[in-house]
């Protein structure tokens, strides 16, 4: 179902609709069917679909500031390691202010979670359990 909504989006945006009022429509329809649930996901795959047509195929490293390359390059690097990032690709840094701490790597639709908010999120729910 969400490939299927993902797949409509990119027909509707292949077509020319301009992206507020395709995204404004997907989410009535979904509504409309009760899966607006679904919506992050289905963005989330045809987002992953746009960029595997267009051929984007480099890397982005978000860190919470400036610092933080060198501090985290290590988890960086294996992070980059993991996703499967060739030492040929081309790797964009750039600093996310809405990140408290830590950093997020993402390629190839992938993404690794380094963030201190995905720690203490881990944690909590580790100590609820």
């Amino acid at each position: 179902m969400k490939s299927a909504y993902a797949e409509a989006l990119i027909a509707v945006l292949d077509s020319g609709m301009p992206i507020e009022q395709a995204l404004t429509g997907l989410l009535r329809a979904m509504k409309a069917k009760q899966h607006e649930k679904l919506y992050a996901p289905v963005l989330q795959e045809a987002l992953r679909a746009l960029e595997a047509k267009k051929g984007a195929k480099h890397a982005v490293v978000m860190v919470a500031h400036e610092g933080d390359k060198e501090t985290l390059k290590a988890d960086i690097t294996s992070a980059l390691a993991l996703l499967g990032v060739a030492s040929k690709t081309e790797v964009v840094t750039s600093v996310n202010e809405t990140l408290i701490g830590g950093y997020l790597v993402s390629y190839d639709g992938k993404e690794r979670d380094g963030s201190y908010k995905k720690a203490l999120k881990s944690l909590y729910e580790s100590v609820i359990k």
